[in-house]
């Protein structure tokens, strides 16, 4: 029974549910506990998880409101990040899911915008760059992979719940990304627009040096909200 207990929390933010005030209402996702079985749930409850909850504090990540974000990236370029959203989580395409020993893991592929207003000084590769404007960033099919240690342990009312030991994600780029910068070196346009076309010419080498930062905020948050749906939900509510 204990290895249920395990496994169904591991997919339980992959499960059709509906919500009362303070807990969400599971139904048993899988007869066989198959890969095959397991994808299918993740991927018919992905779009329910990433729409939040707000009665039991679960933020909506798709889209995702970033207020305001600091990054420091590579060659002491320091980058504001403010008013943006991030959209496409809701139509990942799960590649797969399994499960063993306590771990899960899953692959997915997504497509993801990101949109806002930034402020960077600092060096871009040969470029000194001083810029305030707008601007968007579209992965294609970038690919997500995550390996999730999760155990049972007692929570703070006394009761079992689950919790997230340790976790571990990698990411890759299988189609592109497009980058579309306003005003990146104040008023000289023509430098401006030869940087961001270098940007898209580039765009590999970009996205693997300075994409890093903004691929893991956007875990951090992930995680935040699955973390925050274990430490809610007692497992005796989702099996």
């Amino acid at each position: 029974m204990l290895k249920y207990f395990y496994l169904y929390s591991a997919v339980l933010f992959l499960t059709d549910f509906t919500v009362s005030v303070k807990t969400a209402y599971l139904k048993k996702p899988c007869e066989d506990f198959s890969e095959e079985c397991l994808t299918k749930t993740l991927q018919m409850g992905l779009p329910i998880f990433v729409e939040g909850i707000r009665e039991i504090g679960l933020e909506s990540l798709d889209p995702y409101r970033i207020e305001k974000l600091n990054l420091k990236m590579p060659g002491d370029m320091n980058i504001e990040f403010k008013h943006g959203v991030a959209r496409g989580l809701k139509k990942c395409r799960v590649d797969f899911a399994r499960y063993k020993d306590h771990v899960f893991e899953t692959q997915f592929h997504c497509n993801l915008t990101i949109k806002g207003h930034y402020r960077s000084v600092g060096r871009f590769l040969m470029f000194a760059i001083d810029g305030d404007g707008k601007s968007i960033i579209k992965c294609s099919n970038i690919r997500l992979h995550a390996f999730l240690t999760i155990k049972p342990m007692t929570g703070k009312d006394g009761m079992s719940h689950l919790e997230v030991t340790s976790s571990n994600f990698t990411h890759c780029y299988d189609g592109r990304v497009t980058y579309s910068v306003t005003n990146l070196l104040k008023g000289n346009p023509e430098i401006s627009n030869a940087v961001v076309n270098f940007m898209n010419e580039n765009w590999r080498m970009v996205a693997e040096d300075f994409g890093d930062p903004i691929v893991h905020y956007g875990i951090s948050a992930v995680m935040k909200n699955l973390k925050k749906f274990f430490e809610v939900v007692p497992l005796e509510e989702i099996i």
